[in-house]
């Protein structure tokens, strides 16, 4: 006989409030475990096919890399190598590995790894994202099982920016074959890969014994997890709500509009960063009209944009005005560089550039900027008020980057952009201020052979402060040009519940260090 509907209903009414007064702990599953949500499914496992960073926070933990940050001031500093020696002016670097690395087969790491590793995600065939980075390596010599060293071209002075490459195992290749090599990868990691389901989850173990050896400069730690999934939840806001009942331990990337409803909840840590990549900004076009190359139309532009407020309204202060084409955590910042917000000078400027008033100057943006059209509209208003007349236009990201390829007038007079960033602007200038960049939007500067001669130099600078001086003398010739006006930045916002404790390391964009989460309950 059935149970009488209405005895139903009151177990059920008992039952979720017994859930609903359990600690985020008892949701969370195993005690030992952490679940870490992602926006975007990584592409891959393997070092050797990295298509993004997001795909970095994942490999990362299976693969120890030569250099790695430390986690606590994000300096890059030996995992695998003991010592790097720079030879003929920074033209070949010896490196000494530590000789107690062990992959999770129980192979030992060794130089011939790392030449097999470098090789291969140098082959375009891998499509790998830093491959052409790579080129930049002539060749690598192993010396012995634990010395190698690395032949450039030329000397290469953002040479630590080759070096965070986890290292897979060439006798593993070479044993299991490329199939399984890529789909059950095996590094030398605190952490070993279990299994993946594709748009769903990523499963990883803790290895136990990890570390092997001590590392002079990095602090080597015992996991203090079990193990950890990394969870595809693409919608923001059921990621959160995921948080809250303990399905997530970990959920970064928060917009700041959403930080209302985690503050409500006292189970929720919020933390954040303003020492993280990040930059955003608008960039002049003068290919689609020679208007955009006007330095007084620039001077303009850059004193009639109130960026502490865009950043107060839009971003509810957090975040924090930038005046440079350079992060916060980049090589040659200068923080005491500001450009003052002021109509009136903004008006002066416009009076005496070649605008003629009323002209439409299409604003176009992307989603790849957070909050793109209300920056939009905002700096609308603000270039409105100095005397200037724009339109808005959105584009999908993919077709945007098209157009600036090809230079194409379709792409409209500026663009709304964001730069996932760096600790080394070196790349971003050599793909977008060098005249003869694909992404370059300005190419026949006033001092072009001046400014090309500088990026090119620089990068084969290998004195830190001389490189820093040039790398100066850049942005102040692009700061006298004014063509494009750089914006902000945004704080890294990230949450846990109260089973854990992370902090974010510093310079680094994309969930660094999780080997260092700790369980507090």
């Amino acid at each position: 006989m059935n149970r009488p509907i209405h005895h139903q209903t009151v177990m059920a009414v008992v039952i979720c409030t017994i859930l609903f007064m359990m600690p985020l702990s008892a949701l969370a599953g195993s005690d030992d475990s952490v679940k870490v949500g992602l926006r975007y499914d990584p592409s891959t496992v393997n070092i050797i096919e990295i298509r993004n960073g997001n795909d970095i926070a994942v490999v990362s933990l299976m693969h120890q890399p030569l250099l790695a940050p430390h986690p606590e001031t994000g300096d890059r500093v030996g995992v695998l190598a003991k010592s790097f020696e720079i030879l003929e002016n920074g033209k070949k670097i010896r490196v000494k590995m530590y000789p107690g690395a062990r992959f999770h087969t129980g192979d030992p790491v060794t130089a011939h790894d790392v030449k097999f590793t470098y090789e291969a995600c140098a082959n375009p065939q891998n499509a790998n994202m830093i491959a052409g980075l790579l080129d930049e390596i002539e060749d690598i010599e192993v010396v012995d099982d634990h010395t190698l060293i690395f032949h450039f071209w030329e000397s290469y002075a953002p040479w630590e920016e080759l070096m965070w490459l986890g290292i897979s195992s060439k006798k593993y290749y070479e044993t299991a074959g490329p199939e399984k090599f890529r789909s059950h990868p095996v590094g030398s990691g605190s952490l070993r890969f279990v299994e993946r389901k594709i748009g769903e989850y990523i499963h990883l173990e803790a290895v136990e014994g990890y570390p092997l050896y001590e590392a002079e400069g990095y602090p080597f730690e015992k996991i203090r997890y079990k193990d950890i999934k990394f969870i595809t939840v693409p919608d923001d806001m059921t990621r959160l709500a995921m948080l809250e009942t303990g399905e997530l331990d970990l959920v970064g990337e928060i917009l700041p509009h959403q930080l209302k409803r985690l503050q409500r909840n006292k189970q929720i840590n919020i933390k954040k960063s303003d020492q993280v990549p990040s930059l955003f900004g608008l960039a002049c076009l003068p290919k689609t009209d020679p208007i955009m190359g006007d330095r007084n139309l620039g001077l303009a532009i850059r004193h009639g944009i109130n960026r502490q407020e865009m950043v107060d309204k839009i971003f509810l202060g957090e975040g924090y005005p930038l005046y440079q084409f350079l992060s916060r955590v980049e090589l040659g910042y200068d923080p005491s560089v500001v450009v003052e917000f002021n109509p009136e000078i903004a008006r002066a400027f416009l009076k005496k550039s070649d605008y003629k008033p009323g002209t439409p100057l299409t604003l176009t943006y992307t989603s790849l900027v957070p909050n793109a059209p209300l920056i939009a509209a905002l700096i609308q208003k603000y270039l409105k008020e100095i005397g200037i007349t724009t339109k808005l236009q959105q584009l999908e990201e993919g077709t945007a980057i098209t157009y600036t390829r090809n230079r194409d007038k379709r792409l409209g007079h500026i663009r709304l952009y964001g730069w996932p960033g760096n600790r080394d602007p070196n790349i971003r200038m050599l793909l977008t201020l060098l005249s003869t960049a694909p992404y370059a939007a300005v190419t026949d500067r006033a001092r072009k052979v001046e400014i090309d001669n500088l990026i090119l130099l620089q990068a084969r600078e290998m004195d830190k402060t001389k490189r820093a001086d040039m790398i100066k003398e850049i942005f102040k010739i692009t700061d006298f040009d004014a063509v494009g006006t750089v914006l902000f930045g945004l704080n890294m916002i990230y949450a846990m519940n109260e089973r854990i404790d992370y902090t974010w390391t510093p310079k680094e964009a994309y969930f660094p260090n999780l080997h260092t989460i700790k369980l507090v309950k």
